[in-house]
């Protein structure tokens, strides 16, 4: 089954057409900005050790969520499904709770820059979570929950500008895990070169968020707020203390 993804794109690239209905309109705009922001996102990830991630890479993290949260809302309200519509809409609430609760990290974060306990600990779980918000994974992919909205914000799109928004989200997938291991593992290495350490730690982040789509059911949208909410009063409770 290695070869399984490429044969899928290969298939989505050349024999799959466009599915565009009559009342449907497909936002190219919409596709290629997602594609961009993915790609943009993981020169961002350092590949050596004497490059640290800060501030100004944080905010520029940041702009490309927010660029890819605008994208996926853009290419849900611009069709004419109503599975679409709604599918732009959860990414639009998607988009408010992972980005407070990132900007809050961020500032906490500074405040606690050099502290490795229970405190760390805690950023660390927050951010993962914040995380899986705001790439849309599993519990919280409420913008092409297939089981209830027919593929959401996507429905309307085949062929190779499925395929850009398939590969999107994978790219979303590699840089979030490996911006993680960079901010909050990289006190973990191995006796073995940077970018080995690097490869394996995003292999496992990786590796774990596939597990949690197995293990947890869809969070519903009520639910993914009340967590947000939770989040930034943690947050905000231990950057006051």
């Amino acid at each position: 089954g290695i070869l399984q993804p490429l044969a899928d794109a290969i298939k989505l690239l050349y024999n799959k057409k466009q599915p565009i209905g009559s009342q449907s309109v497909v936002s190219i705009f919409a596709v290629c900005l997602l594609l961009t922001a993915s790609l943009s996102q993981l020169t961002i990830v350092p590949l050596t050790s004497a490059f640290n991630i800060g501030l100004r890479e944080l905010l520029l993290v940041v702009l490309c969520q927010t660029t890819i949260a605008f994208s996926e809302i853009l290419i849900g309200i611009s069709s004419n499904s109503k599975y679409a519509t709604i599918g732009g809409n959860r990414a639009y609430i998607n988009h408010i709770c992972s980005h407070l609760i990132f900007v809050v990290s961020i500032i906490s974060m500074n405040f606690s820059k050099n502290d490795y306990g229970i405190k760390y600990a805690a950023f660390a779980v927050v951010f993962f979570i914040m995380l899986l918000i705001s790439s849309n994974r599993t519990p919280f992919d409420l913008t092409d929950a297939e089981s209830e909205i027919v593929g959401g914000a996507y429905v309307d799109y085949g062929g190779i500008f499925f395929a850009m928004i398939y590969l999107s989200g994978y790219l979303n997938l590699l840089f979030i895990s490996a911006f993680y291991s960079v901010l909050f593992l990289h006190h973990a290495n191995l006796p073995i070169p940077y970018i080995a350490n690097l490869f394996i730690k995003t292999f496992v982040i990786v590796s774990f968020i596939i597990l949690i789509r197995a293990i947890l059911p869809r969070y519903t949208q009520f639910q993914m707020v009340k967590i947000s909410l939770y989040l930034i009063g943690i947050v905000t409770f231990m950057m006051l203390f």
